[in-house]
């Protein structure tokens, strides 16, 4: 009986539940919300269109941002073209508010200008190693991918000048990364995940589509109010990009 008590004491002991991590209950709180967010872009999607500029007049919000150039377009962008101290008409410049390791990858959590909108992107192992090196300010003994594609680019007599996040479809986003050789100026089709390993690499700025803010951003304060909720604790400072 003493040991058929012990060994039962002792089961109970190991199949006690564990509080889960901070990092995890982070990683949900980003499922759960933008989640949500996506369901609101979705029921936005299925209502009845109105007339575009009946609808932009209604709501206030800015145009959509411009379509992305062909793969490989070169182009001068003139003066005219930046607004917002520097930032291109209908972008927000952008900063890293965190990054959240999930296992076989990342969520990067991009913080806009205003400091009110967080935009969750999501991205894969070899890019998040490397974004997570250029956050530490650390570098490999042997070039990443990443290192060796700038040091072709620097090679060719080029440098990116910026990197932007441009739209949103069907769940995926498109970015571009700028690069300017010469006197001219050549815009290429990138994943968002690249464009921000492309940007804190050379310290280019980056810069996000009014537009994607608005169709996938979450609120800060809202992930603030489910972090402390949770007990995590959340960045303060933005890392500058």
């Amino acid at each position: 009986m003493k040991r058929s008590a012990e060994s039962a004491a002792e089961e109970k002991r190991t199949t006690r539940p564990r509080s889960p991590s901070p990092t995890f209950v982070l990683v949900l709180l980003l499922f759960a919300v933008v989640g949500t967010a996506a369901c609101r872009r979705r029921a936005r999607e299925l209502a009845p269109a109105a007339p575009p500029a009946a609808a932009q007049a209604r709501s206030g919000q800015p145009a959509p941002a411009p379509e992305p150039l062909p793969f490989g377009s070169a182009v001068v962008p003139s003066p005219a073209a930046f607004a917002d101290g520097g930032a291109p008409t209908g972008y927000e410049h952008a900063t890293v508010w965190d990054f959240v390791p999930t296992g076989d990858g990342a969520a990067v959590l991009l913080l806009d200008a205003s400091r009110t909108t967080v935009l969750p992107i999501y991205v894969g192992g070899t890019e998040a190693l490397t974004i997570r090196l250029n956050l530490d300010g650390k570098h490999y003994e042997r070039p990443l991918t990443h290192d060796l594609l700038a040091l072709m680019v620097k090679e060719l007599g080029g440098r990116p000048i910026k990197a932007q996040i441009d739209d949103v479809r069907d769940d995926t986003y498109y970015g571009s990364v700028f690069v300017r050789q010469g006197d001219r100026v050549v815009q290429l089709d990138a994943r968002p995940s690249d464009a921000i390993a492309i940007a804190l690499g050379s310290g280019a700025p980056l810069y996000v589509s009014r537009s994607v803010l608005l169709a996938s951003g979450v609120p800060l304060e809202d992930l603030e109010r489910e972090q402390k909720g949770h007990g995590v604790e959340n960045r303060k400072t933005p890392i500058s990009l």
